[in-house]
């Protein structure tokens, strides 16, 4: 192998380093993005189950979506999912409350299904 041919090899060599390190680099952000939106994903999806439930009404939905993406980065949202999984829907509408202001002093539940509620 003549001088000049293994100067243009150690160069080829060189740049395919470069180009590797630089693949590398890029799949390895993409895979930390990709990751971070599957965590959003997945939070704003059992952010939606709770809401749904009456969980944690008290938290604006953001606000809740954030609380539980820090709790999937430290691996604890399926363990929250599963606990969301577990309560019952959410049945508040149909309380026994008597309240005289609402319909004609029948109970809520009873409102909302002759149609007097909202």
């Amino acid at each position: 192998m003549n001088k000049e041919s293994a100067s243009k090899m150690a160069q080829v060599i060189r740049d395919a380093q470069t180009a590797l390190r630089s693949v590398t680099a890029e799949r390895d952000d993409l895979a930390t993005k990709c990751a971070s939106y599957e965590r959003r994903a997945e939070a704003t999806k059992v952010a939606s189950v709770m809401h749904d439930k009456g969980i944690n009404l008290d938290m604006e939905f953001p606000e809740l979506v954030e609380h539980l993406e820090k709790e999937a980065a430290a691996g604890r949202l399926g363990e929250i999912a599963r606990a969301a999984d577990m309560i019952g829907p959410n049945m508040s509408f149909g309380s026994t409350h008597h309240d005289e202001s609402v319909g004609g002093g029948t109970d809520v539940f009873t409102n909302f299904l002759v149609g007097s509620v909202g």
